[in-house]
Parts: structure tokens; sequence; C-alpha cells
């Protein structure tokens, strides 16, 4: 290397140096003016008049991609940063936040991303638990069957809702101390059953408008059996091979509540006091209702119903008010949410606010189908 290299090698980390600065320097205001606008302040009242003071950045990474490492003021909660992620985004140059929690949960980390992190597929492996999908915070929300809540989803036609539940339903069917059971007006999802050790618990199309009564009647029989058998010393009932979680599917919920009605109103009110009282007393002893409809219509799906189902996903849906219904609290999210891509929900989970989340993909209708086949062959 010559001398002159060396000069020119110089000037240019001085130069470097001081671009970064000005990024540096830049990426400070923006969080400033960001977290003053989106509310995410303390004030305190001086003798001057009452001063806004930003949870401050303790250190930067610029990347890409940026990395903002921020230290929370008193009061301000890592989940409380999170509800604000998609407010503060545009603001810091950002498509999306990536935030997580550092230390003892009075610092966050916050990673700036240029492209929207649920546009990738997620692939349908297998680990703990059953996979629900993943988060924008790169995490995937996977559950034991046994902590599932009772669910409830929602979805326009090509949404993603079918294959989110064909996905779900496949890794159900795949362990032994699970049982699927369920109501399906088209039969498309349980259709694969036929045959199994699941069938008897199933009602397939609307040929036979009371089966499906019997098969509810016989999951109500089943609940107070256990309800009869658990043990005084306890209030949630062991499960096992023994004692198998029974998964109810209740496949376009609202489109077989109609055809019911359309054939013996009776009927119909019969089966909607059945399934109350699945989602109001099964909990406990190891039966878990998942609830589905393209749209969850208030007038179908009433309020005592969405109270039990702690679990609700919405996939696209066509108006803002079937999101509120499911919702409340997505007012933020809900207009974006309106041209979701297929595959992407919004969930409301225990514990949890509302969140995006991509779900897990299935190939096909036929990948579904061979997937339950080859777990569940043999066992009628």
């Amino acid at each position: 290397m010559t001398l002159l290299d060396a000069i020119r090698g110089r000037h240019a980390r001085r130069h470097s140096h001081r671009l970064d600065e000005v990024e540096v320097d830049a990426l400070v205001d923006a969080w400033a003016r960001a977290a003053e606008g989106a509310g995410f302040v303390r004030v305190v009242s001086t003798v001057t008049g009452p001063t806004v003071i930003a949870p401050r950045l303790v250190h930067i990474v610029l990347g890409p991609p940026a990395v903002l490492t921020v230290r929370l003021e008193p009061g301000q909660t890592v989940a409380e940063l999170r509800t604000l992620a998609r407010r503060l985004a545009p603001h810091l140059g950002a498509r999306a936040l990536r935030i997580e929690a550092l230390g003892v949960g009075d610092h966050a980390r916050v990673t700036l991303l240029a492209a929207d992190p649920l546009a990738a597929p997620v692939a349908l492996l297998p680990g703990r638990g059953v996979l629900l999908g993943r988060g924008e915070d790169g995490r995937c929300l996977r559950v034991e069957p046994a902590d599932l809540p009772h669910l409830i989803a929602q979805g326009a036609t090509r949404s993603g809702k079918s294959r989110w539940l064909y996905g779900l339903v496949a890794q159900l069917a795949a362990r032994a101390d699970v049982e699927v059971a369920g109501v399906d007006p088209s039969g498309l999802t349980l259709r694969p059953f036929t045959g199994t050790r699941h069938a008897h618990r199933q009602a397939c199309g609307l040929a036979d408008p009371a089966r499906a009564e019997a098969v509810l009647v016989g999951l109500v029989a089943e609940m107070d059996r256990r309800l009869a058998v658990m043990p005084t010393w306890l209030d949630v009932l062991p499960l096992g091979e023994d004692e198998p979680l029974i998964a109810v599917v209740l496949e376009e919920y609202p489109a077989l509540l109609r055809a019911l009605d359309a054939a013996d109103a009776k009927l119909g009110k019969r089966v909607r006091a059945l399934v109350a009282r699945l989602l109001a007393e099964s909990h406990k002893v190891g039966l878990r209702v998942v609830l589905v409809a393209q749209r969850a219509e208030a007038t179908i799906v009433g309020g005592a119903e969405r109270a039990q189902c702690e679990g609700r996903l919405s996939f696209r849906v066509d108006t803002a008010e079937s999101l509120r219904l499911l919702h409340p609290d997505a007012d933020d999210l809900a207009v974006d949410h309106a041209t979701a891509p297929a595959g992407v929900a919004l969930v409301s989970w225990p514990g949890r606010p509302t969140f995006r989340l991509r779900a897990p993909h299935v190939a096909s209708y036929g990948a579904y189908a061979a997937a339950v086949t080859a777990t569940t062959r043999g066992a009628a």
C-alpha cells in the first residue's frame, strides 16, 4: 500500500464516521418525535410547567437492520411498546418493528424491519405441541393441546382460514392423546377421517341434519361423564391416551345453523343449546371447541359464545365490524388488515394484546388429506 492509499483510507474512514454520526442523530430525533406523537412518554410537572420525557436510546446499531436499545421510563412496559409498534414504525423509516424485552423488562430491543416480517411462508414443521403460526416478533405460537383455549376463527373466501384449519387439524390428528370430533356442513375438512377412530364423533354434510345433533348430544354426554368421574380433589381432568383431549371442529358454523333452522327450527335451537353447553362447561374436562365462520356475525355467534372463545383469529374479512367483534382493541391494525395477504391473521390470545400472525403453510387440500390418512390409518 502506498502512502497516498493510506491517506485516502483515513479520509474515507473519517467521512464514513461522520455519516454514521449523522444517521445516529437522525434516528435519535426520529425516535423522540415518534414516541411523543404516540404518547409513549412520561410527563413530569416542574415549576416551569410539564416536561415530556421520551424513553432514551442507550445503544444504536445502524445495521441493516438498525437496532435500537431503549431504556424505558418508570411505569412503561415492553407490552405497551409492542401495542404502539405499527404507529411508531413509519416515523422510523421502517415497514415494521420487532420488539423484544431485555434484562428485567426495563429495556427493550427495537429492530427496524424493511419488509413485512410475515411475508415469508411458515413451514408446518414438527415440534412441541401444535403450531398455530409465527408472529411479527419471529416467535412461533406453539401450544400443547391441553393448553389450547376454545377457538374461534373467521375469514373470507381465499383468506387462508381453511389452510390454517387444515394445519391445526392435521397436527391434532397425528397425536394419540387427541380425538378430532365435530360437524362439517361441506364435509371437506372431516372427510379424510372416514373409517378412522375419530369418525364416530363426526358428522359430514347436511344430508342427515339429525346426525349433527346426534354428534353434539354424544359430545355433551361425554362431557357429563367426565365431569362425573373427575376426582373430588381436582378441578381439571388429567388427559392422556385413556382420556384424550377432544377437539370439536364446528366448520362453517353460521351455514350449519342456517341449514338446521331451515330443516327444523327446533333442531337449530337444540344445537345452539348443545354448543353453548360445550363452550361453557367442557374446558376443565378436556374438550376444546374450534368454531369456524366466514364472518363471526353477532346474530349467529353471540356475545356469550365469543366470551368463551379466548383464542380468536381473524383472517381477511370484508367488514371492519366483523373484525371488531372479535378484536375490539385492534383499531390500529384494522385498516391494514382489510387488505392482508392470505394466511395472515389478527390474533387475540389469553394474556397477550392483539397481534399479527402468519399461519403455517399447507400446500394443498390433497396434502392435508394425505397427512390425516397417514396418521390415522387402520384406526376405525
